[in-house]
């Protein structure tokens, strides 16, 4: 039954709080050899601070964040003077010749010990190595069992305030994780890791506690309300602020390769960029082409801000260029296009036409197109009507269908809490929202003075 290993997650929760508050408590549990053997000489010298229990050593700690537990061979080894050089090493010296704590199967590497753990050495990890930004903190929480065992990895971004454990938390009574060891028998250890929340004496002032918010709901404690304006930045009344985010997935049927699309965004007038750092234009990286089709997968993201109306929404135009760079870096036009987008909530895919001038009937300009390419400045709003010229076409040219793009918008409405402003609170409460309590309120004295004059039956 111990045989199938079991599929380990990773909990990641978000912190409030400082971290040296975080505390947990390790266990893990012997089970006696599954195959009988005789005990050699020194194999049955008991350890202090365990705990027998029926089927088993049972070893329990709780363990604070970056807290310093040490084990055998580190005991012996820091206890010498001789191999203390760093002062980190110095530190763990002193600590040890003050310390009379005998090591038991458990304990700890910190930030400041450079332990890297690798998959091959630790049986119950399964997933690649993370990536981890610099300014993040690491602790493992280890078993000495005849070799280090890695048993929990905890990492901590103070940046984002995020805590990743690995594997999950869990708890020894209904889903705890397992390690055998074989050996000349075989040994069967059961562990888990639990969020201690209940011990008085590890409970930090309610103003700094420290809280996880993840998957689980076991032990949360309750979380200090923010201020919804500390968490985000709301529009203007009578104004509303707008997401657009736009992916430009693949093309299709052009007649060159190694293509690249260029755009440009045009805001009608009264829209605004949040952001001035925004860009209204942008390019695609080069693609080739597989099985028919050019995949670029590019994203490009613009939050604006416009009047909140009931008109009819402002349109956002979007102007396409399709060019093709060879290998000798001649550049060919292969057409363009436009797309309108109402600003609007929405969530959109599409597929667009490009069209590409064609009255190339000069021998000239055909040997400028197959020797430096035929790349031409085409003033693009004026081209489709949207510069207010009456002319749609002032360069009287032929145009063809020359290949299909497709993208993919999508549009987040971000407003004001709606305002009722109508009637007797337009006069008295232009710039207050009315809460519901206030609503009822009116309601009640409004209802009030109407059966003074009238006799209402029920």
């Amino acid at each position: 039954m111990f045989s199938i290993q079991k599929q380990y997650k990773t909990g990641v929760y978000r912190t409030s709080g400082p971290i040296s508050s975080f505390r947990c408590r390790l266990t893990i549990r012997k089970i006696h050899s599954l195959i009988d053997v005789p005990i050699l000489e020194g194999l049955d010298k008991s350890i202090e601070d365990r705990e027998t229990v029926e089927n088993g050593t049972n070893e329990t700690r709780t363990i604070g964040w970056q807290e310093k537990i040490f084990s055998h061979y580190e005991r012996d080894y820091y206890r010498i003077k001789e191999n203390c050089k760093t002062d980190h090493h110095k530190k763990y010296y002193h600590m040890l010749k003050s310390d009379s704590h005998v090591p038991q199967l458990l304990f700890t590497y910190v930030d400041n010990d450079n332990y890297y753990p690798e998959d091959r050495d630790n049986r119950n990890r399964r997933q690649q190595t993370e990536v981890t930004p610099s300014n993040a903190q690491s602790m493992y929480l280890m078993a000495d069992l005849g070799h280090e065992v890695l048993l929990f990895s905890i990492h901590w971004c103070p940046d984002e305030g995020l805590l990743t454990v690995y594997p999950d938390f869990n708890h020894m009574a209904t889903n705890p994780f397992y390690h055998e060891m074989r050996e000349t028998n075989l040994h069967m250890y059961h562990y888990a890791l639990e969020r201690c929340f209940t011990e008085k004496s590890f409970q930090p002032k309610p103003v700094n506690q420290f809280t996880l918010t993840g998957a689980s709901n076991t032990g949360s404690q309750t979380q200090t309300a923010l201020d919804r304006n500390k968490r985000f930045v709301m529009p203007k009344q009578l104004y509303r602020n707008l997401l657009l985010l736009m992916e430009i997935v693949s093309a299709s049927d052009f007649e060159y390769d190694g293509i690249h699309i260029r755009y440009r965004f045009e805001l009608p007038a009264d829209v605004k960029m949040v952001n001035k750092d925004s860009q209204l234009s942008g390019s695609t990286h080069a693609s080739k082409q597989l099985k028919n089709r050019w995949h670029f997968a590019h994203c490009h993201e613009l939050l604006l801000n416009l009047p909140d109306t009931k008109d009819i929404p402002h349109c956002l135009e979007v102007y396409f260029e399709a060019i093709s760079i060879d290998a000798w870096c001649r550049e060919r036009y292969l057409g363009h296009s436009h797309v309108s987008i109402p600003l609007r909530y929405q969530l959109n895919e599409k597929t667009i036409n490009f069209v590409q001038l064609t009255n190339l009937g000069a021998v000239a300009d055909r040997m400028e197109l197959f020797l430096v390419g035929n790349r031409r400045q085409v003033d693009l709003p004026s081209f489709y009507g949207k510069s207010g010229a009456t002319i749609l076409n002032r360069y009287a040219n032929e145009t063809g269908s020359s290949g299909k793009l497709q993208i993919r918008f999508q549009i987040i409405r971000q407003h004001q809490p709606k305002i009722i402003n109508d009637g007797y609170f337009k006069s008295s409460r232009k710039t207050k929202n009315i809460t519901l309590t206030e609503l009822i309120k009116s309601y009640s004295i409004a209802r009030e003075r109407l059966e003074e004059f009238v006799d209402l039956k029920y």
